[in-house]
Parts: C-alpha cells; sequence; structure tokens
C-alpha cells in the first residue's frame, strides 16, 4: 500500500502554547508541516497519531508529548508474529500503563497536577490496519464524496445522546480522571485507491463541521487548508491534522460486500466498538471549567494557563 502523507499542527488564534502533537511514521510534529509517501510492504510498521494535551501551565504539552514518544517506542519494540487479539491486548494494557504513568507525574510535579492527554490514530502492523481512540480526537474516512467518524467520541454528549451538554465534556483520557479505556480494534473494511483517512483533534472538528470538512476534502485534500478553515472560524484552539490519502491499495478479499460497504457509508453505522470497558464510575473531564476540590467526578480546566 502507498501512502500520500500530510501532517500540520498549529496553536490556533487564542492559546500561546501548542498542546496538540502529532506523531506520523516515527516523527513527531508541533507547530510544523510535513508530506511525504510512505510505501507500507506486508511485514512494515507504520504510525499516525493525534495527541490532545489538557492540564495547567504546560502539562497538556507534556502529557501529549509523553504519551506519542512512549507508543511509538513501545510500538517498534512489540515482537513479531502477534495474533490480532493478542496485538489488541498489548495495546490495552499499554494505555493502562501510561494512564498511571502520567498520573504519577502528575503527583510528582504538583504544578502539572491534572495533565492528560487524548489519542487517536490508526497504525500497521504485518499487513493489517488498526485503530485506537482514547478522548474526543476523531478518526474519519473520506471515501467517493462521504466523510465517516470511525472512532466513538469519549463525550458526555456521545454517551448520553444529550446534545446541550458541552462538546468539550469528555470522561476518558490518558491520565486525567479515575479509570481509563480504550477502543482498539482491527480495521475490517476494504481500502481502496484515493480513500482519505482523516486524524485530527477537536481543535478542527470543534471549529469546522463535518460538511465544511468534506467540502475541502473534495476540492483541495490539503492539511493547510483545513487548519486554515479552523482557523478562520476563530481558531479557539490548537488544531493538528494527519491526512493520508491511498494512493495504491492492496485488493485483499474482505467479508463485507459493496453493498453492505455502501448502506454503512449513508447511515452512518459502523462496526466499532464503542463500550471500551465504560462503566458508572468512569470520570468526566471537563476541559472548560476549573477543577474543584468538591466535585465528586474530577473536571479539568483546559483553557486556564
Amino acid at each position: 500500500m502507498i501512502l500520500q502523507c500530510q501532517v500540520a499542527s498549529d496553536v490556533g488564534c487564542v492559546r500561546t502554547n501548542n498542546e496538540d502533537i502529532a506523531l506520523l511514521a516515527g516523527g513527531l510534529y508541533r507547530d510544523a508541516v510535513d508530506r511525504f509517501v510512505a510505501e507500507l510492504q506486508p511485514n512494515s510498521r507504520f504510525v499516525a497519531i493525534v495527541a490532545d494535551g489538557m492540564g495547567g501551565y504546560e502539562g497538556g504539552e507534556i502529557a501529549s508529548e509523553m504519551a506519542a514518544k512512549s507508543f511509538d517506542s513501545f510500538f517498534t519494540s512489540l515482537p513479531a508474529g502477534l495474533s490480532v487479539d493478542g496485538l489488541v491486548a498489548q495495546v490495552k494494557a499499554w494505555v493502562t500503563d501510561m494512564h498511571a504513568t502520567i498520573i504519577s507525574y502528575g503527583e510528582e510535579h504538583r504544578e502539572y497536577a491534572g495533565l492528560g492527554t487524548t489519542m487517536v490514530g490508526i497504525f500497521a502492523y504485518e499487513g493489517r490496519i488498526y485503530r485506537i481512540n482514547v478522548g474526543d480526537s476523531r478518526l474519519y474516512r473520506y471515501r467517493n464524496g462521504i466523510l465517516k467518524q470511525l472512532s466513538v467520541d469519549h463525550s458526555m454528549r456521545e454517551l448520553t445522546g444529550d446534545m446541550s451538554q458541552p462538546s468539550n465534556l469528555i470522561y476518558n483520557s490518558l491520565g486525567a480522571g479515575g479509570k481509563v479505556f480504550a477502543d482498539v480494534e482491527e480495521m475490517t473494511m476494504q481500502i481502496i485507491d484515493d480513500d482519505r483517512f482523516l486524524i485530527c483533534s477537536d481543535g478542527l472538528s470543534d471549529m469546522i463541521s463535518d460538511e465544511e470538512i468534506s467540502s475541502i476534502l473534495a476540492d483541495n485534500a490539503d492539511v493547510e487548508a483545513l487548519i486554515a478553515a479552523a482557523k478562520q472560524a476563530g481558531g479557539r484552539d490548537n488544531v493538528s491534522v494527519i491526512l493520508l490519502t491511498v494512493c495504491a491499495a492492496e485488493q485483499e478479499a474482505d467479508d463485507t460486500s459493496d453493498a453492505a460497504e455502501a448502506e454503512a457509508d449513508t447511515t452512518g453505522d459502523d462496526s466499532t466498538d464503542d463500550e471500551g470497558g465504560r462503566d458508572s464510575d468512569t470520570s468526566v473531564i471537563d476541559r472548560s471549567s476549573p477543577m474543584r476540590n468538591d466535585q465528586s467526578i474530577p473536571k479539568i480546566d483546559k483553557t486556564k494557563r
């Protein structure tokens, strides 16, 4: 498989520091833009991840960078020959360990207490493509004019179905809150030429609609155009984007027919597991309100510096 890879990370128009970070093919990107072509062989390992940090002072920057660097090191050191279930189990174990590591860092450095980060992206291991999601950063697929969200937001709005809930109220992240879980699974849909996979922080998806994103991908398919649109809409948050365009897909057998795939695109239904170990005592993280000691559900102020 040949991928045209683009990545951009920008501080936006309001924030003074960039708490996002992007990890793409071993490179870390913050306040940077890059484009290159990657060829994935059957034994290739490839990672494309966006992490959106949160926490006072520079805590968010630290958390997102810790997570991105750690995942890259973890993934490259994995043994060969893991089964799908074995790989998923190892990635979920890494999520649990990383969560504890970030919490410990905040406890040891009180000025960064409450730091945390989301993480979303895809990775390739021995000819199979997987997705990972912790938090509310997003993974989309754009195909034949249709933009489809493949990740599930770990937000109170998504959990409750109550659209009056603030979009930045999340209940799952690395390092912040109590328990953590991750959506990790093999992406079993057929991948075809000109498929585009968009990985982004909420600095994009909160500033412009899915319809606007789809229009930009149709007209331009450039990460800097997406960044510019988010900033033109106000740029209230950091914005980071990875765009992967499939130039030559390996045509492999898939148990989903073209008709079923087309129906899924139309209805928005996807075979993703949005349960992810969610339970009644999962913590809620408010990325716009200050943390108060008297709250039973911890909240994190993502806007104060």
